[in-house]
């Protein structure tokens, strides 16, 4: 079993912040991978998305991330028993960024 706590503050001008954490138990998971060519090079900035797997195969997306140089990526805090699915996507998909502007 792990830990895990979470904690916000915001220093003041001219602070020494003094502080002790204590952890409580935390049974979630994470995963961390890596993405390789077929002959092991790393590919950096596939974009690789986490879905939630429900019932009758429906999928809802639940984080992305892209790869490090190393080709790597990571996910979590992740729920035990929950089933998930990672699709990996590189050169293959169009990315474009939208401005959204309130009216």
């Amino acid at each position: 079993m792990g830990s895990y706590t979470k904690f916000y503050f915001r220093p003041g001008q001219d602070e020494l912040i003094e502080t002790i954490v204590h952890m409580q138990p935390d049974t979630r998971s994470s995963i961390h991978g890596f993405v390789r060519e077929s002959d092991g090079r790393a590919i950096p900035d596939a974009l690789v998305m986490l879905f939630l797997a429900g019932e009758d195969d429906e999928l809802a997306m639940s984080a992305q991330t892209v790869t490090d140089e190393l080709g790597q990526f990571m996910f979590g805090p992740l729920n035990s028993g929950q089933l998930y699915m990672i699709k990996v996507y590189k050169n293959s998909v169009k990315i474009r960024e939208l401005q959204i502007r309130p009216e």
